[in-house]
């Protein structure tokens, strides 16, 4: 990520989080503690889930997820295990491909860290050229006019003689 873009992320962080201040702000003045909780919960388990995805050693993916989280783009991830053995320049280019496939109409993309990496990705209609170069047949799990399973494996790990 250049350094253009990691101030333009930290400029939409900045910005969204006193967005979220002013909601709370908003709630506790009308007195909806239900509603404050509530907002405080959803914000704490996106704060949780940031952390685990920075601890799987992806710093790359990590930052396009989260760049695309903050800026408003429909993505979910979850972080089950740490993969093993991923090309973090290649899933950060595979993930960025499938983002830009939802960025303009409606579609959702959602990535599951595992041994390897699953990302499915949801559309009105996909165009499935974005991602021809970047996974191979073999990868794609899935597909219809409508959606795509990817499944990243992990590569073997070279056992010590």
């Amino acid at each position: 990520m250049k350094d253009e873009q990691v101030l333009d992320l930290l400029k939409s962080l900045r910005h969204e989080w006193l967005n979220r201040l002013q909601l709370v702000r908003s709630y506790s003045a009308m007195g909806d503690e239900a509603a404050v909780e509530s907002i405080c919960s959803v914000y704490r388990e996106q704060a949780s889930r940031e952390g685990r995805l920075s601890l799987i050693e992806l710093p790359k993916t990590a930052l396009t997820l989260q760049r695309a989280d903050w800026t408003g783009l429909t993505v979910e991830y979850d972080v089950i295990e740490k993969p093993k053995q991923i090309d973090d320049s290649r899933l950060a280019t595979v993930i960025e491909a499938a983002l830009d496939m939802i960025e303009v109409g409606n579609g959702e993309v959602s990535v599951t860290f595992h041994e390897g990496v699953t990302i499915e990705i949801y559309r009105d209609l996909l165009d499935m050229s974005r991602l021809k170069d970047l996974v191979t047949p073999m990868e794609i799990e899935s597909q219809t006019e409508h959606e795509c399973v990817i499944e990243i494996e992990s590569l073997p790990v070279e056992e010590e003689q």
